[in-house]
């Protein structure tokens, strides 16, 4: 009857555990103004959305983190959305940030959807059976800050931290992205609903554009091959 009794409370004190963190919906693009895009030009606007006609085409090809912060509304200097090379983006200020989880994109254009969740880029785990996604350190009913990272996959890879690495090498020549901060009041599983980051209603963000970064010069390519030779000359005599 003890054992009982113990395995009793065990179990309930891990699902008030559970229920007491934060849940989000994670999607977009079934509006018109939460579609994902990307430009042709470094610096220039949006030319259309991902997967549309004349644009790279795919499933599971670009892919999206998504991040809370309790008290952060602004990612370094801004709050606003970025593309290209910035020096705003989340990974590179991470101080009150937690990955949520990852989504990429689906067979529609310009939309994507969740796929995993978890805290690190390698401890990625399925989705709750809603396909909601939980935010860990920040409980249900409670205000967070959310912002996403979105970026094609091609030369870059498919998980954050291959983006991190991309990215610290110089980002050259892929498309990246980061969405506005969006503040939700994150559901709790019971009464309080579970929001979604983007949208078009007070607290929510629109798509996110992703940028081109900068391709090297031919010339710039054909002086890194020189210095390499150089450095492989200087060897070879020592």
């Amino acid at each position: 009857m003890k054992k009982f009794a113990l395995t009793s409370i065990i179990g309930v004190a891990l699902a008030t555990s559970a229920l007491s963190q934060g849940l989000v919906n994670f999607s977009g693009g079934l509006t018109a103004a939460t579609r994902m895009s990307t430009n042709a030009v470094v610096g220039g606007a949006a030319t259309g959305v991902t997967g549309a006609s004349g644009a790279v085409t795919g499933l599971g090809i670009y892919y999206y983190a998504l991040f809370a912060s309790a008290a952060n509304t602004q990612v370094g200097s801004t709050s606003s959305g970025i593309s290209g090379i910035n020096s705003n983006y989340v990974f590179d200020n991470a101080s009150g940030w937690t990955l949520v989880g990852i989504g990429t994109n689906n067979a529609s254009a310009g939309r994507m959807q969740p796929s995993t969740q978890g805290t690190t880029s390698a401890g990625q785990g399925p989705l709750n059976g809603d396909n909601s996604l939980t935010v860990q350190g920040i409980a249900g009913a409670a205000t967070a800050h959310m912002v996403i990272v979105g970026w094609y996959s091609t030369g870059i890879g498919s998980t954050l931290q291959s983006l991190i690495s991309w990215y610290d090498s110089g980002a050259l020549g892929g498309w990246i992205g980061q969405s506005g901060v969006a503040t939700v009041t994150l559901g709790d599983g019971a009464g309080v609903g579970t929001p979604n980051p983007l949208g078009t209603s007070a607290g929510q963000v629109g798509g996110i554009m992703m940028g081109l970064t900068p391709v090297p010069e031919p010339a710039t390519m054909v002086l890194a091959g020189l210095g390499g030779l150089s450095l492989l000359a200087l060897r070879r005599k020592k």
